[in-house]
């Protein structure tokens, strides 16, 4: 299987926001969110695609065998960290070494960089399969917790604990 990135082009447009929109739907989903979120993740996705070729990130499509596979999205912060902002591969490719290739690159164009020493991505516990990839990738350090207060109903019903407090994920 040869995987590869590629600078985002227009002509993977409408694949980039389909998979944008299934990419937000699904965070939704781990949380009950319902298919009024999964709506809003269509209709937004165009909007979130132009966002992404406005900022400062760098906007990649992952190529399995030469067909359109999923998208990589890092961005630089400061100058010497980098993060994988998003990560997205289609269902039907899952399982299959594709995402590990990509993050594979990724780490190779920001290594290349000259004074970066460190790639970071934030991932939702919640997707255990994501945790799972990225540790067994050697991304075993936890250098920054993301606390949430939610103002309106709170679908997250599962809990864990992080240095002896409790936490809904």
């Amino acid at each position: 299987m040869n995987v590869e990135l590629r600078d985002y082009e227009t002509a993977f447009a409408q694949d980039l926001k389909m998979d944008i929109a299934e990419f937000f739907a699904f965070h939704g989903d781990l949380v009950g969110a319902g298919e009024e979120a999964r709506a809003q993740a269509e209709r937004e996705a165009a909007e979130t695609l132009e966002d992404w070729q406005r900022d400062s990130s760098a906007l990649y499509v992952i190529l399995c065998d030469g067909g359109y596979a999923g998208f990589l999205r890092l961005d630089y912060r400061g100058d010497q960290v980098a993060w994988i902002e998003d990560l997205y591969v289609r269902l039907a490719l899952r399982g299959q070494g594709v995402a590990s290739a990509a993050i594979g690159q990724a780490e190779k164009i920001v290594a290349a960089r000259p004074g970066y020493t460190a790639l970071c991505m934030d991932v939702v516990p919640r997707n255990e399969a994501a945790m799972r990839l990225y540790y067994r990738l050697g991304y075993d350090s936890v250098s920054l917790l993301t606390l949430r207060k939610e103002f309106g109903e709170n679908h997250r019903d599962r809990k864990t604990e992080i240095l002896g407090r409790t936490f809904k994920i």
